[in-house]
């Protein structure tokens, strides 16, 4: 089993553009975030273990931080306007300035 890491809600809000096949771009919110991945709020259908490029826009930083993740849990009611998306970044998208972003959403 694997250790979790320490969630962070962000202080300020964390946006998110995300892109997957078929349905092109959608725009969420961040809940929490981790160094192993996020909590996204979306009105968007995402299917389960979906892969997804992702662009974050934190609080205050000039340029998007792209990051990369896979869909392993959902929850919510789309007719309430909401759903809950847990992702799981991918190996390859940890980099020095994501975790530096992330340790800093808590301030």
């Amino acid at each position: 089993m694997r250790e979790r890491a320490d969630r962070i809600v962000p202080q300020r809000a964390i946006t998110v553009a995300i892109e997957g096949p078929p349905w092109g771009r959608s725009y969420g919110v961040i809940a929490n975030i981790s160094a192993g991945g996020a909590c996204v709020l979306t009105d968007a259908s995402l299917p389960l273990g979906q892969s997804l490029e992702l662009e974050l826009s934190f609080f205050r930083e000039p340029a998007i931080v792209p990051a990369a993740g896979r869909i392993v849990w959902t929850s919510g009611n789309r007719d309430a306007g909401a759903l809950r998306y847990g992702l799981e970044w991918d190996a390859g998208a940890r980099d020095a300035r994501l975790t530096s972003l992330i340790a800093q959403a808590s301030e």
